[in-house]
């Protein structure tokens, strides 16, 4: 199966039965897997809660039999809402007829579980959907962003699917291949078979069935190579006979559909059908992404993303992090000195710097981030599903990565290439974009401030930053109590490497980690007030001395 494995399969599920015993019985085997399950014994307000609920989901999950509204209706009324048309949907049935299992793939559900099957298989499939669920919502949220830029119209999709059937038993293959040709849904695919002994590297197919054995067995298994990629095609793996441990292992490798021979045909083409809308569906999004971001929304210097895509991917994703609430993080960067590489060696030599910087920088981030130039020198990134903790560690590999590079003057000379890197991320620092971006960019120049080739996080404080020493001062005779002065604004400044800041920070850390009432909890609050309470009395006191300083200036002037 096409999907990103950097995305955990965390996630928010639907499940929706009639019978509060099946609904506890099956809820906590999900909830105990370290999955957010909501149960609801009402298929009406399921349809509610799933199209216009506050949060979207990651995976529905709804019984078959129900009174009212059954599994294969509502199913068929969440594919025609916006919001669920593209959420996975499995149906949980207590039957296990081939005809009931065909319905349920015709009106759009992706696949379906018994009720009796067994705990490691049912967490298997729903680990799967949850991952496509993810990524084709991350797909999503970029078609969006690009078609707000774009305005373009999705391309056709192909008359016909292209399906390649690989069996290490060709008598089987041949089978296989003459049964579905002769199915109700033969004229709606181009099917070819391979032969097992020929090694496949690149294929142009959209789904591919193949044998469990070519699939995950000898020194080089197919869904080794093209489990979770999300350029592959859908695969389905067709097994001799029925086994839990071995369907187990196909769909946690990345397969999207397990499938053994005694499987009706019937059954066997409402698979197809089912498996290649969703790969259909997730080419488009992916094709339509693609000819966008060359035409409109790169950058033509670097090649990366360009300000408008950013700023349209930035709001698309941060709604993404408010309704799943889930962290984002935002990083800045930018490159030191640049106006001195452009004087010193040329403004070929600022280009050759900008493409390097962003060659590193692309090859340093994941496949889910976002990479822009944000404008001139500045770079802006996007890390999807990131808390701050690990957004710290990836600016610093981004720092690592650009630091020590070379780029030459025409004319001769060279000069390393370093950046600074500004650090904010969602909900811990802000709650709104705007927020974000002021304290991301903040914290970029105060990476400029200490020194540049370095990262900083933006601040958590809410008090005022400190007013600046009037220009006066500088002309202030008495040089020795200016670098006094210098030395002690330093010390109470928001740098994470001074002394106050320091202490209150782990006041507040230890604070957060202690329980109400116990000695801990008490001595960090009375410690995190009273570095407060110094550094706004020194704050005080060289707003004092620097008054002082210009009125002797002034004095110093008319004698």
């Amino acid at each position: 199966m096409a999907a990103l494995t950097s995305l955990s399969t965390s996630g928010r599920v639907l499940l929706v039965d009639d019978s509060p015993i099946a609904l506890e019985a099956i809820g906590s085997r999900l909830k105990e897997s370290g999955l957010d399950v909501v149960m609801l014994t009402s298929p009406r307000e399921a349809l509610e809660l799933a199209t216009d609920g506050p949060h979207p989901f990651d995976l529905l999950i709804l019984d078959v039999i129900m009174p009212g509204l059954d599994g294969h209706e509502l199913t068929r009324r969440l594919r025609d809402h916006p919001r669920t048309a593209n959420t996975p949907i499995l149906l949980l049935t207590s039957l296990d007829s081939s005809e009931d299992r065909v319905t349920g793939l015709t009106v759009g559900a992706d696949d379906f579980f018994t009720k009796t099957a067994p705990d490691a298989e049912m967490l298997a499939r729903v680990r799967s959907f949850i991952s496509l669920g993810k990524m084709r919502a991350q797909l999503l949220a970029q078609h969006e962003a690009m078609a707000r830029v774009m305005r373009e119209q999705e391309a056709p999709t192909p008359p016909q699917a292209r399906v390649e059937i690989i069996h290490h038993m060709p008598v089987v293959g041949e089978r296989l291949a003459r049964a579905l040709r002769g199915s109700p849904v033969g004229s709606e695919f181009q099917l070819t078979q391979r032969a097992s002994a020929q090694r496949l590297t690149t294929t142009d197919a959209d789904l591919l069935i193949v044998s469990y054995s070519i699939a995950l067995e000898g020194e080089q298994p197919l869904l080794k190579r093209f489990g979770f990629d999300e350029e592959a095609p859908a695969i389905i793996v067709v097994d001799d006979s029925e086994s839990t441990s071995r369907r187990v292992t196909a769909f946690d490798s990345g397969a999207d559909d397990y499938l053994t021979l005694q499987t009706p045909m019937a059954e066997l083409a409402a698979r197809m059908g089912s498996t290649l809308r969703r790969q259909r569906r997730q080419r488009q999004l992916r094709t339509s992404r693609d000819r966008a971001m060359l035409v409109a929304v790169t950058d033509p210097l670097t090649g990366l993303y360009n300000r408008a895509y950013f700023h349209e991917a930035l709001g698309v994703e941060f709604r993404r992090a408010q309704r799943y609430k889930h962290p984002m993080t935002l990083v800045l960067l930018d490159l030191d000195l640049f106006k001195q590489v452009n004087d010193n060696l040329g403004h070929s030599a600022g280009d050759q710097a900008l493409r390097e910087v962003s060659s590193r920088l692309r090859q340093t981030a994941r496949s889910t981030d976002v990479v822009a130039r944000h404008g001139g020198e500045e770079f802006a990134m996007i890390l999807p599903e990131t808390d701050l903790e690990h957004g710290l560690i990836a600016a610093e590999r981004f720092r690592v990565a650009v630091e020590g590079a070379m780029v030459h003057g025409a004319r001769g000379g060279s000069r390393a290439l370093t950046i600074s890197v500004g650090v904010g991320c969602f909900p811990v620092h802000a709650t709104s974009i705007s927020d974000l971006m002021e304290l991301t960019d903040a914290a970029l120049y105060s990476a400029k401030r200490q020194g540049r080739n370095r990262v900083c996080a933006a601040s958590l404080s809410t008090d005022p930053p400190p007013p600046p020493v009037p220009a006066a001062s500088a002309a202030a005779p008495h040089s020795a109590t200016s670098s006094v002065m210098e030395r002690l604004r330093r010390l109470v400044a928001e740098d994470v490497e001074g002394p106050l800041t320091a202490t209150r920070t782990a006041a507040r850390m230890l604070h957060d980690a202690s329980a109400p009432g116990d000695t801990l909890h008490t001595i960090t609050s009375q410690l995190r007030n009273s570095s407060d309470e110094v550094r706004q009395e020194l704050l005080r006191v060289m707003d004092d001395l620097s008054r002082a300083l210009v009125e002797a200036g002034r004095s110093g002037q008319h004698r």
